[in-house]
């Protein structure tokens, strides 16, 4: 049973706490026996590509008609896999998409065995949804913020209020986690499972919000908590760890040759992430009449966002360029990553300055791969201008800067770079990218004091 005390734990505590229930106005009464989980004792993968895959690849029977995100049920798999052995309950794990839309199945049951899913709606917080239009955009692991939280959890025990049959949760992806993950203080805080009547399974209209809980339709709650209370595995995200690897996920592609080469916006090693509805693709702009654009935003972590991994055939020194269509590029502080060799390089450009490709600057790249060009739509523009993703160009110079130092220009066409340089090959990038998000550290949860729930 790994770390995850039951009930009869040396940490459990009965505890009798005066709390509200996630529709604020109406306090209830409950004892509850309290059961820690240390979150220390998981573990966020950090693997790289191969990893990766022979992971997926032990679960392929799950989801066979493609119902869930492809990006978070890999998130899912591979983190239950690494930590197996202290997940007590292995028949299910659930996956939360809160990218979608309230009135979307977004809430995803795997069943461990067969692989089948079962879909439901699932309410957010209206902390995270300020604005009340069905899209949680604001996440966090504050009391009193009524905000979701992102991350992995664990789920607890299940009790009377003045929702019936709830079930407690126990979060597992501390502050400082990629993709904005921070949950735990999701036990402190109150947030649980509950049923509630503003959630409907049997309609596409928008759920009504909770203060932060996962509030399941009234028709269905007790047989999902049923199911899995106690040590389920649950994972909620806007956007992946790392790109897919398995069905409709990475595709083969080339490396970058010695002289260089171009990753277009259609090749397979270019990715485009977070909520479809604020994707737009162009099909009669940009380099080979393609690109896809988004809108910015001044929150502080990223929704949507584009990614060009690349794998090099030689280490050396390339000069980075990325394709700006006037038509469309409207930022002026485009925020980009360069990760070359290990390190993370920033640099921030003005999209409207140049109606083609404009440099990023030069860096000394490793032979091979977990090498990636990235943008995202955070650039806190409060005018939410257009952002553009689109090809990126890269040209071999010498180490000094002087000139090219591979014996030719990149190809500049609209196809990918070629290992070779000869334009009739595949490729462009590789499917050899791990996450380059450090793991940091973890905190143990907090005891429960006396508050408002959710």
């Amino acid at each position: 049973m790994g770390s995850y005390a039951l009930t009869s734990s040396v940490r459990a505590v009965a505890l009798s706490l005066a709390f509200a229930a996630c529709s604020a106005d109406d306090p209830e009464l409950a004892t509850l026996q309290q059961s820690i989980v240390d979150p220390t004792d998981f573990t966020l993968p950090q693997l790289t590509t191969a990893q990766r895959t022979a992971i997926v690849n032990k679960y392929s029977h799950l989801d066979p008609n493609n119902q869930v995100p492809r990006g978070l049920l890999e998130d899912a798999m591979i983190y239950y896999d690494v930590n197996y052995a202290v997940i007590p309950k292995h028949a299910y794990f659930i996956v939360v998409d809160f990218s979608l839309f309230s009135g979307k199945d977004r809430f995803w049951m795997v069943n461990l065995s067969t692989g089948a899913v079962e879909k439901h709606k699932v309410a957010h917080g209206d902390g995270s949804d300020p604005d009340n239009n069905g899209y949680a955009t604001l996440f966090g692991n504050v009391d009193g913020s009524h905000k979701s939280s992102l991350g992995f959890y664990l789920t607890g025990e299940i009790y009377d209020g003045t929702h019936p049959h709830s079930m407690r949760l126990d979060g597992l992806s501390p502050d400082g986690s990629p993709n904005n993950m921070a949950n735990t203080n999701v036990r402190d805080r109150l947030i649980v499972v509950h049923e509630a009547s503003y959630v409907d399974d049997a309609t596409a209209s928008q759920s009504g919000r909770s203060n932060g809980c996962l509030a399941l339709d009234p028709d269905i709650e007790v047989s999902v908590v049923d199911r899995i209370h106690d040590g389920t595995l649950i994972y909620g995200a806007i956007a992946p760890l790392n790109p897919p690897v398995g069905p409709g996920g990475s595709q083969p592609c080339g490396t970058i040759g010695v002289t260089g080469g171009v990753v277009d916006d259609g090749d397979p090693c270019f990715a485009a992430r977070g909520p479809a509805t604020g994707l737009h693709h162009e099909t009669a702009a940009g380099m080979g009449n393609s690109l896809i654009w988004t809108r910015t935003t001044v929150v502080a972590y990223e929704q949507n966002y584009a990614e060009w991994t690349l794998e090099f055939a030689e280490a050396g020194r390339y000069r980075v360029e990325a394709y700006t269509d006037s038509a469309f590029a409207q930022s002026h502080q485009a925020n980009y990553t360069i990760l070359a060799n290990g390190t993370a390089n920033k640099v921030t450009i003005d999209q409207t300055a140049v109606d083609g490709y404009q440099s990023l600057g030069e860096f000394d790249f490793a032979a091979g791969g977990d090498q990636s060009v990235h943008v995202g739509d955070n650039t806190a523009e409060a005018t939410h201008p257009q952002l553009v993703f689109d090809a990126v160009r890269l040209t071999r110079v010498a180490a000094d800067g002087s000139g090219d130092d591979g014996g030719g220009p990149a190809d500049d066409g609209g196809g990918s770079g070629s290992g070779d340089g000869d334009p009739g090959d595949p490729g462009g990038c590789s499917t050899t990218r791990t996450s380059s998000s450090a793991l940091l550290g973890f905190a143990l949860l907090g005891v429960l004091r006396r508050r408002r729930r959710c």
